[in-house]
């Protein structure tokens, strides 16, 4: 039943259209008047074709969060290939080496920190250093510019004779006693912190915790009294070489980000004012077609489309 009452209005929907003027067109050619001419000439000549031109444009603002997310999409999205594929280029090539700097950085940050905890203890510090404390040792009042800090007991303490003295009473006797044990035994440890990795290798004032540390280093004649042992040498290359690592990892990820701003703008003002080659305007075109010999002069539709 539902399928029938559709067909019938299906049918309708047809037919009532046809019906103009009373007449339909199945009414077929008739003889016409000059008077009838005169009047469809009037009716029709008014009527205007259905025409108009559009062009493809882009939308600056999609252009630009398309390449600010990934560099070159918006200007491939405008049609400027090439100029995308340099974006592209330019945004794999810096995340490539950004990571490959990052991860080498990483890895001669973990051979140095394992290189230092070999060969530099709180106990050689304190030991070869006495004798020389004017160059060498432990912080104390008007002495050294930088510190470390220990742990004992739980507590923290910065590595400063009055505060060792306060705190940790016999800290000096305990240091020499546990100067060869590994650093678990220790009840005195040092803090290794990213500070004191940079303080053991930079600074004059910690030389002496280096295991292969020899008195001789020590030339007062020289402006920079301190000669740098082979091991403290080798540690400060490594740390240099990681440090540059980060560093370049560092200017890559500044040309990743510039590149992400540079490509967005460009692709916002490349929307606005860049054509492609092959883009050209489309035109369409709608209009009645008439026949004034007919009763029902309207015998269809004209359509045009122009590339």
């Amino acid at each position: 039943m539902p399928k029938r009452i559709l067909t019938v209005f299906l049918l309708l929907g047809w037919l009532v259209p046809l019906r103009i003027f009373g007449q339909t067109i199945f009414n077929g050619d008739r003889e016409i008047t000059v008077r009838d001419q005169l009047l469809y000439n009037l009716k029709y000549a008014q009527t205007e074709p259905d025409t108009f031109e559009f062009e493809y444009h882009k939308s600056p603002g999609l252009a630009f969060l398309l390449s600010a997310a990934l560099p070159g999409a918006g200007e491939f999205y405008v049609g400027a290939k090439y100029r995308a594929a340099a974006f592209v280029s330019i945004e794999m090539i810096s995340w490539l080496v950004y990571f490959n700097r990052k991860n080498a950085g990483e890895n001669m940050e973990t051979s140095y920190e394992k290189f230092a905890d070999t060969h530099w203890n709180i106990g050689n510090w304190y030991v070869n250093s006495i004798g020389y404390t004017d160059y060498f040792g432990i912080n104390r009042e008007g002495f050294g510019s930088h510190s470390i800090w220990v742990e004992y007991n739980g507590l923290e303490y910065e590595a400063k004779e009055e505060t060792l003295n306060q705190y940790i009473p016999g800290w000096d006797l305990t240091l020499i006693a546990e100067r060869n044990l590994p650093y678990k035994d220790k009840t005195i440890r040092e803090i290794r912190t990213r500070d004191y990795y940079e303080n053991i290798g930079k600074y004059n004032q910690f030389a002496t915790g280096w295991d292969d540390f020899n008195i001789a280093l020590l030339d007062t004649n020289r402006r920079s009294p301190v000669k740098n042992s082979p091991r403290r040498e080798k540690y400060l290359d490594d740390r240099y070489a990681s440090n540059q690592a980060f560093k370049m990892a560092t200017n890559f990820a500044t040309v990743i980000m510039f590149n992400h701003l540079f490509s967005a703008f460009h692709a916002q003002i490349a929307a606005k004012h860049y054509r492609p080659p092959e883009e050209k305007a489309v035109s369409w075109h709608v209009g009645l077609v008439t026949d004034i010999r007919r009763r029902q002069p309207i015998t269809g539709l004209s359509f045009s489309l122009a590339f």
